[in-house]
């Protein structure tokens, strides 16, 4: 595993998955590219040795004070490294499929990892003790592929499901809400909007982004504000980034 430095602007590829191969620590400075003035090279900075084997990895989130970082695999669990020292600390078993998402949660909260799966379960591990402290489950046969905490009060999770957005209340971890008419394909991304806490947008596999408002009682006919086309999406500041199908990003 690996890290890189540079102030250059750096071109993003998302390959269908991502091997990670066992790597020796070291550091190496950017180097300037001698081929243009306006671009750099990006030098390794720092790397991780691993133990995935033939394993492969999903997603690779940090802390935001980047003392750990969690890394989910396709063995259904996720590992924790430090990616300064370059230490494994860790791991977090219990998901029994797939693990589609994972996120630290926020100041508040530091320690906890939340993370969500195939499995139709949205749980939350301590990343001091490496043992689960909370769990919803989305009911049988269902699966998570999505999950956001927000809403007004910041106790709200969102879920995308197939077909279907749950909400829950995690201060009890009761089922508050099920949107069942918005979608009709695996929804893949659930986001509160930043700043606007209420307001939840949705992207589904039918290619439709949706934006609804959390406050109040939550249901399909009145809290459906809008309707878009899209895949997924992403939130730089208030823009709101959308791939499509045919590949153009609006």
């Amino acid at each position: 595993m690996v890290f890189f430095s540079s102030s250059a602007t750096l071109t993003y590829r998302n390959p269908t998955s991502v091997h990670m191969e066992t790597s020796a620590a070291m550091d190496v400075e950017d180097q300037p590219s001698p081929n243009s003035n306006n671009v750099k090279r990006f030098g390794l900075k720092n790397s991780i040795q691993t133990n995935f084997g033939d394993d492969y990895v999903f997603q690779i989130v940090p802390k935001e004070d980047w003392s750990a970082m969690a890394v989910s695999l396709s063995t259904n669990t996720v590992k924790l490294y430090s990616p300064v020292a370059g230490q494994y600390l860790g791991e977090f078993k219990g998901h029994s499929e797939t693990v589609n998402q994972i996120s630290f949660s926020g100041p508040s909260n530091p320690h906890i990892l939340c993370s969500c799966s195939s499995d139709g379960t949205i749980r939350a591990w301590d990343a001091r003790t490496f043992q689960q402290v909370s769990s919803i489950n989305a009911g049988p046969s269902q699966e998570v592929f999505s999950f956001c905490m927000g809403g007004t009060s910041g106790n709200l999770v969102a879920a995308g499901c197939k077909s279907q957005v749950l909400f829950w209340d995690w201060r009890n971890m009761k089922q508050v809400a099920c949107l069942v008419d918005s979608h009709v394909d695996d929804v893949t991304q659930v986001h509160f909007v930043p700043n606007e806490r209420g307001k939840l947008i949705s992207a589904s596999v039918d290619g439709l982004i949706c934006t609804f408002d959390t406050t109040g009682d939550i249901n399909d006919d009145d809290h459906l504000e809008s309707v878009s086309p899209g895949l997924q999406f992403s939130f730089h500041q208030m823009i709101i980034l959308a791939t499509c199908n045919h590949l153009i990003v609006r």
